[in-house]
Formats: structure tokens, C-alpha cells, sequence
């Protein structure tokens, strides 16, 4: 079969190392010639997400169509569909976690636990006084669909600065989404594997941990305690078969005083699934690959007892490339995964995954590993990364 992969970033450039071990034949729909995965592809086809033209020569290549993004058109791939495009996720499931606003309503109409929320479209004007006041302030408030990374998320203080954030997406068309700020002891990542017959498998649930949005670490198990996770996995499992997602779908929720609160859903191989490649009999990508194409899941169990994975970013390391990739395959343990992206600070440019028998140990050995690829170090890590 040939898979067709809508975007060309880091996912699906680790899609595409799990198709050749299977023997898949890829096709990757790239907005630009150097992006990650169309370095990596035989097969590209340049253009947008949004452009038909573009969608409908991915479409005819391929057997089936999946994504390394959400920023898709929706309207697009239903049309597609409805012409006999086989789409997984479909566009039925994948608005749950295109559109925000969309998958509040549908968790809330499902009875699942989600923080407080209020919905303002742009031609609404809505109670976001009475929404501030019920809930105190500071609230949150998110772009409905675009933002990713931390992106479109923002924290508003006060009511006049919600009111301008608020103003300033209706601008743009968006629609707001107002949430309680919600005091978490943990932020955790539940992710599943589903195909088309109804076959679930779950990862062990993680803990995460985000800086300014973006995810930093990945820690297996982490300090989160058994009962939590197992009803983590659960809220994971009923989501999977409540939007009767295909592929890999990552729930990301918040550990607070009162239970667990579903934040976010991504329907792909997701940042807090990375860890899968080395500490995992089969990972997420391969997963993906297998729910994708309607073939057995694969096992989902551990390698080891603890699993560290970092992100790698830029920073201002004096080290050349060679020097740093070097400095890092020295330490021991250590498997880096780069996505060919150019250096820049700030900018998301792999991970490391260290597996071993002690949390603390394999942590630290990973954020030294990143550190040597120029990644900088939070102060509270400092000491035992040297």
C-alpha cells in the first residue's frame, strides 16, 4: 500500500523510518523542498494543506491519507471523502482536535471531566465579565483552531486584557475559548493506538513537563502514582472509541487536587510519545502506521523500568554541529533523534531518549545528552546535568 502523509515536519519524517522497516510505500504532501520529511521522501508533492489542487494529486497517489499536523481544511478532506478518499483520521474524528471549541462541547456533552469553559465566536459578543467573576481571574483564553505549541494560548489577568485578546482574534476570525486557570500538581499524556476494527492498545501513561507551551521532558513513569494513570488510560480509551479516531491519538490532562481534567487532544503521533521509539516494543509511529493501514497493533509494553526523553533545542553553543552530535553520541546511553532542522535558539530540533532501571539516573543522563547539542538547561537541572 502507499500512505500519503499531509505535512512534511519531524512526525512524519519519523513516519516515514517505521514505513521502510514495513515496506510502505510514502507519498509527503511539503509546503517547502527542505522540509524535514521531503529531504527524507523519494516522494513529495509541494503545496498546502488548503490547496485542492495539491490535496487531490496526494489523494490520487496514495491508497490511504494521514497527517503530521492539525492545520488542515476540514471542508476539503470531508469533499475528498465523500469522492472515496480513504482519510485517518477522518475528518469526523479529526475536528476534535482541529477545532478546540468543537471538542469541549463533545467531551462535555460525553459527561468527561474538563475545566470550565465558555465559547465566544466572532459574531458573539458573550459573558466574559460573568465568565471572569464565576471562575476568578486570571482565566485562559485559547484560538479555537491555529495554535499549537503554545501558540494561540493566552492568559488573561483582568477583564479588560481579555477583552482585547478576545478582540484581537475576532479580527482575525477566530473563535475564543475562555477556560478556568486550573491549579495542576501534574500535566500528564495518555497516548492510544486505534484502527478502523475497533482494535485499541495504550503506552503507559507519562508525565510532561512544559516550558512557555512547549513540552520539555517526557518522564516514564514519572512521579505519577498507579490509580491516576490507570484512570488516565481509561479517559484516553473512551475518547478514542467516543471519536472513533484511526491512528495514534495523544490526550494531554491536568493532575489536579480534584482528579484528572482533560486539556487537549492531538490525532497523530504526538511530542509526549517520542519516548516510544527506544523504550517501547512497538512505537508510536509504528503504531500509527499499523492503525492507519487496518493491520494488527503492535505491543505497547516497556523496555525498560524508566524512560527519560528531552527535547532538543537551539541554543547559543559554540559547538559546530559535528563537535555537538559528537559530544552527545559520547554520552552513554544516549540515542538522539534529530529532525534536519537548521539551528536557531528557540527552535525544536530533536529529542533524546534514555532508557535504564532509576528515573532520576536516565534523566539526567538524557538532558546531559541534550545539553551537549546546545540545548539550555533549566536552573533546577544545572547541577546534576554537569
Amino acid at each position: 500500500m502507499t500512505l500519503g502523509i499531509v505535512g512534511a515536519g519531524q512526525l512524519a519524517r519519523m513516519l516515514l523510518e517505521d514505513a521502510s522497516a514495513l515496506g510502505v510505500d510514502c507519498v509527503v504532501l511539503a509546503e517547502f523542498p527542505d522540509d524535514g520529511a521531503a529531504k527524507a521522501c523519494a516522494n513529495v508533492i509541494l503545496g498546502s494543506p488548503g490547496d485542492e489542487a495539491a490535496m487531490r494529486s496526494l489523494v490520487s497517489a496514495c491508497d490511504v491519507v494521514t497527517f503530521d499536523h492539525e492545520l488542515v481544511d476540514l471542508a476539503l478532506l470531508a469533499r475528498l471523502e465523500a469522492e472515496g478518499a480513504v482519510i485517518r483520521p477522518s475528518p469526523t474524528s479529526l475536528v476534535l482536535a482541529v477545532d478546540k471549541a468543537a471538542m469541549r462541547r463533545a467531551l462535555a456533552d460525553a459527561g468527561l471531566p474538563i475545566p470550565a469553559f465558555s465559547i465566544i465566536a466572532p459574531e458573539d459578543e458573550g459573558d466574559v465579565a460573568g465568565f471572569g467573576t464565576s471562575q476568578g481571574w486570571p482565566i485562559v483564553i485559547k484560538a479555537a483552531r491555529g495554535g499549537y505549541d503554545g501558540r494561540g494560548v493566552f492568559v488573561a489577568e483582568d477583564l479588560p486584557s481579555a477583552r482585547t485578546i478576545i478582540a484581537d482574534l475576532h479580527e482575525q476570525g477566530i473563535t475564543a475559548l475562555l477556560e478556568s486557570m486550573v491549579p495542576i500538581r501534574a500535566e500528564l499524556a495518555a497516548l492510544v493506538a486505534r484502527r478502523p476494527t475497533g482494535e485499541v492498545v495504550s503506552w503507559p501513561v507519562v508525565e510532561t513537563a512544559q516550558l512557555d507551551g512547549v513540552c520539555r521532558e517526557v518522564l516514564v513513569p514519572g512521579a505519577i502514582d498507579p490509580t491516576t494513570a490507570a484512570a488516565a488510560a481509561a479517559l484516553a480509551t473512551e475518547i478514542a472509541e467516543l471519536s472513533g479516531v484511526e491512528g495514534v491519538m495523544a490526550v494531554e490532562l491536568f493532575d489536579t487536587e480534584d482528579g484528572l481534567l482533560i486539556n487537549e487532544l492531538a490525532m497523530r503521533p504526538h511530542n509526549s510519545g517520542h519516548w516510544t521509539q527506544d523504550g517501547s516494543t512497538t512505537s508510536q509511529f509504528e503504531n500509527h502506521l499499523r492503525a492507519v493501514l487496518d493491520l494488527p497493533l503492535g505491543d505497547t509494553g516497556t523496555t525498560a523500568d524508566a524512560v527519560a526523553s528531552v527535547n532538543v533545542f537551539g541554543g547559543d553553543s559554540p559547538r559546530g554541529a559535528h563537535e555537538a552530535l559528537s559530544a552527545a553520541l559520547s554520552v552513554g546511553g544516549a540515542h538522539v533523534h534529530l529532525y534536519g532542522k537548521t539551528d536557531r535558539p528557540g527552535r525544536k530540533l530533536g529529542h533524546v531518549n534514555v532508557v535504564g532501571h532509576n528515573g532520576e539516573e536516565v534523566r539526567a543522563v538524557a538532558w546531559r545528552a541534550a545539553a551537549a547539542l546546545g540545548t539550555p538547561v533549566p536552573d533546577e537541572l544545572s547541577e546534576g546535568v554537569r
